[in-house]
């Protein structure tokens, strides 16, 4: 199990109050207010609302499904090393891989395509990339518009998607 951190200093000097409200000791004591902050969004607790227990942020569970440590492990798969959830960068929605064929999808709410590993629109692959490096005969050499596919983090996307 991953002990709590919090999503400013990292430390996992944390109290948990209710439900999903945590404070932190450290930030509180440097800000010298009282730092709440949701431990499944990892945002900042709302002020109006501390007399409840689940956070009312809007994307909560989005957020906190995108944050979440669990990555496909199937060693058979196209798409190993990958967050389990995925946001479409189209519209959003909340979704997996099946981890057979490649790791190229097909979102069903928006019909966006897009590469499950790298979240960008024209990819090629990994198997694709490799037979492209044999075909020019240069390893380090790709077009613009081909992806070397590799895994991007959760993380990183929160701030595009606008989550």
């Amino acid at each position: 199990m991953n002990v709590p951190k919090c999503p400013i200093c990292q430390q996992s000097d944390i109290g948990i109050l209710d439900g999903q409200c945590a404070v932190c000791r450290s930030c509180s004591k440097s800000k010298r207010c009282v730092f709440q902050f949701c431990l499944a969004c990892q945002r900042e607790w709302p002020r109006d609302s501390s007399t409840t227990k689940s956070c009312m942020l809007p994307n909560c569970a989005l957020r906190a499904a995108l944050l979440s440590d669990t990555k496909i492990s199937d060693p058979q798969s196209s798409v190993r090393g990958c967050p389990y959830f995925r946001a479409c960068p189209g519209c959003k929605a909340l979704l997996t891989h099946n981890g057979i064929g490649c790791p190229n999808i097909v979102c069903p709410h928006c019909e966006r395509h897009f590469c499950f590993r790298c979240l960008r629109q024209r990819c090629f692959g990994v198997i694709h990339i490799e037979a492209l490096a044999l075909y020019t005969h240069r390893l380090s050499f790709f077009p613009d518009d081909v992806c070397p596919c590799r895994v991007v983090d959760n993380k990183q996307s929160l701030t595009v998607l606008g989550l």
